[in-house]
């Protein structure tokens, strides 16, 4: 496939998750001054490596600032009530330097029923399979007994991105 500087659209599943499809292109809590991962993000991010390395493709490296990015779209998700993408270009914008983004969202009652949903939707396990991505982040938000989440795959080095990022 030709390299492009355009986003795919992504589509819902049964109304509960989206994916959008590998692209290629050029309010996250944080505890005291470093970035922190929650349990369910570092969860998330487990059952995806373990999925990959099931199929012979290597291992996920967990970023935080695509962790923060996604972060805080769950959070704007969340706050709306509402299943849906980061527009492309609040993506372009908060992730800096990309190659290749895709990204997940659902809402759901766990970790595990959630990535058993993105792996039986052939979209979303695309997402989490496909062998160009090098790094994930991971963004975990609950409410009502109900978690809200963001999973954005990207191939470069060095994501970046214009969030501020609190200092280590």
């Amino acid at each position: 496939m030709k390299l492009s500087h355009r986003l795919f659209s992504g589509f819902a599943v049964a109304l509960l998750l989206g994916a959008l499809i590998p692209t290629v292109a050029a309010n996250a809590t944080t505890s005291g001054k470093c970035w922190r991962y929650k349990d369910t993000e570092r969860s998330f991010a487990k059952k995806i490596n373990s999925a990959r390395l099931g199929s012979r493709v290597a291992k996920l490296r967990l970023d935080k600032q695509l962790s923060k990015a996604a972060r805080r779209h769950s959070w704007e998700m969340r706050t709306k009530s509402s299943l849906y993408h980061t527009p492309s270009g609040t993506l372009g914008r908060r992730v800096t330097r990309w190659r290749v983004l895709g990204e997940n969202v659902g809402v759901g009652s766990t970790v595990r029923s959630l990535h058993r949903a993105f792996m039986a939707s052939p979209a979303h396990r695309q997402n989490v399979l496909y062998r160009s991505y090098r790094h994930v982040g991971v963004g975990v938000t609950r409410r009502n007994g109900r978690i809200w989440v963001t999973i954005i795959f990207e191939s470069a080095n060095d994501p970046g991105t214009r969030l501020s990022m609190p200092p280590c």
